[in-house]
């Protein structure tokens, strides 16, 4: 057995992940939210935040740039609690129509927020590419 350490990410995944962009996106998410967890948040909890989570995992893109854009933006992300965070990649691996729906559902909102700008009223229900 060697002493190596295993790991499921790609070695230009730990890169990313070790990068000072990766650090500052952090502390961007981090400022952002209050240092308080972002679901917790919203649901009406108060809960110190302490792992910052890709909506959209980079690991899914398919070139280099597109994994980057993806890990680096801020936006990308949100802070949560462990039990969050933990059910955050529950709900992902999860094929249930409820979890898919919630993800296109969110993936459009972030969209929207940034077509339109957050915050902005929905006067054109046309724009909706989720048809």
């Amino acid at each position: 057995m060697s002493g190596k350490k295993k790991t499921r990410y790609r070695p230009e995944h730990m890169r990313m992940l070790n990068d000072r962009r990766w650090l500052d996106t952090k502390r961007v998410v981090w400022q952002r939210a209050g240092a308080l967890c972002e679901w917790c948040k919203r649901d009406g909890y108060i809960r110190a935040g302490v792992d910052c989570h890709h909506i959209i995992p980079f690991e899914s893109a398919k070139t280099t740039a597109e994994m980057e854009r993806l890990c680096y933006d801020p936006n990308n992300c949100v802070l949560l609690c462990i039990p969050c965070h933990q059910r955050a990649h529950k709900e992902l691996g999860s094929k249930k129509k409820e979890a898919v729906k919630a993800r296109r559902n969110e993936r459009f909102e972030r969209w929207k927020d940034k077509i339109q700008g957050p915050g902005k009223p929905d006067d054109d229900k046309s724009a909706d590419p989720r048809g």
